[in-house]
This record gives C-alpha cells, sequence and structure tokens, in this order.
C-alpha cells in the first residue's frame, strides 16, 4: 500500500518502521516509500523557491522548478557512492534501505523548507536585513535536520547489529550531497534576488 502524507510523516519522524525483513513484500514497500518521500520532498521543496524568489515573479516561477531540481541533482550525484560505500564496509543494511533513508531524510528537509518558506517571504518584503539571512538560515537548518534524520532512520534499521559501515555510508552520502548542492546552486543562481557567496559554487565560497 502506498504511504500517504501522514504515514510519511510518522515514519520520517521514528514512528513507525516502513517494513520489517521478515515481511515478503517489505522490499516493494521500501520502493513505494522512497518514491513518495522523494517526490513529496521535491513538491515541498518548490514552496520554499516560490518563497525566496518572490520579489520577483519570474524568479519565484522559475524556483519552482530550480530548487527540487538541484536537490534531485544533488542526491543522484551522491547515491552511487553511498550504496558503494556500503558495500565496501560490508555493512549490515542493504542497498535499498539506504536508499529509502535516504528518500525520508530529504522528505524532512523539504519539510522544514516548506514549513519556513512563509516566514521567508515576508521578511523579503519587509526587512532589507533579515531576508537574506532568514532565507540561508532556513537551507542550513533543512539541511542538518535532514542529515540527523538520515543518521537516526539508519541506526535504526540495523538496531542490535554493527552500525559502523553503515554510519559511514551516511557520513560519504551527506557529503557528497552538500558538495554536489553547492554546485548545483551556483549553476541554477539566481535562486534569490540577492546576490551571495553560494552563487559562485566551492571557488567562491572557499576563496579569500
Amino acid at each position: 500500500m502506498q504511504p500517504n502524507l501522514s504515514q510519511l510523516m510518522s515514519i520520517t519522524c521514528g514512528a513507525a518502521d516502513p517494513a520489517s525483513e521478515a515481511a515478503p513484500e517489505s522490499r516493494a514497500q521500501q520502493l513505494m516509500l522512497t518514491i513518495t518521500a522523494l517526490f513529496s520532498g521535491l513538491l515541498l521543496s518548490s514552496l520554499w523557491g516560490l518563497a525566496a524568489g518572490s520579489t520577483s515573479a519570474a524568479m519565484s516561477l522559475a524556483n519552482a522548478y530550480k530548487v527540487p531540481m538541484v536537490i534531485l541533482l544533488s542526491a543522484i550525484t551522491a547515491l552511487p557512492a553511498g550504496l558503494v560505500a556500503l558495500r565496501f564496509t560490508d555493512a549490515a543494511l542493504r542497498g535499498h534501505q539506504l536508499v529509502a533513508a535516504f528518500a525520508t531524510s530529504i522528505f524532512g528537509g523539504a519539510l522544514v523548507l516548506a514549513v519556513l518558506a512563509p516566514l521567508v517571504a515576508i521578511y523579503y518584503h519587509t526587512s532589507s536585513k533579515a531576508g537574506l539571512p532568514l532565507a540561508l538560515g532556513s537551507v542550513f537548518v533543512s539541511l542538518a535536520t535532514a542529515s540527523l534524520l538520515f543518521g537516526r532512520a539508519v541506526a535504526r534499521r540495523v538496531a542490535g547489529r554493527p552500525k559502523r559501515g553503515s554510519l559511514f555510508a551516511v557520513g560519504v552520502l551527506v557529503a557528497l550531497f552538500s558538495a554536489a548542492l553547492l554546485q548545483y546552486v551556483a549553476l541554477a543562481s539566481p535562486i534569490i534576488s540577492t546576490e551571495t557567496r553560494f552563487d559562485g559554487g566551492f571557488d567562491r565560497v572557499f576563496s579569500r
């Protein structure tokens, strides 16, 4: 059965395990969970994009697809390395479980962005000083939330078994997702009306 939004939020918050190893349909449930979480997360992230670009109608509409595209491309870029790390460390976690946990963490991070989107829009229209810090801050809060949810979801799936290899794969995925995100944001810029160091990607962020 396809998870609805309420069930997906419960799973993301750790209130339920999407499937047990004993259930014959567990792999199918994991696949459905992954698809539902990913597409729901992308839709939620577009709300933040609309808010972040709301000072310009053209930018706001462009952000509705650019922000989800940046997240999706970053996830696709990072995922192979995470799966390879999982194999190399002979982790107890299976590949489809890692992907499902990654997708639910993206949903959780995007949910934070969507919740903060109205506040970002309000401050962009009413404060010349707080709008940009709030927009950037919401992104960092979202990344931190997604990373914590990802680590917790993986730890739950390997409860009672060695966790080091699985958590190493989590670290690899988070690091490469963040690195890819930085460059895709630069390629998709402008996303917000005020120019930032992130618009230039790695070279500009770490330039002296």
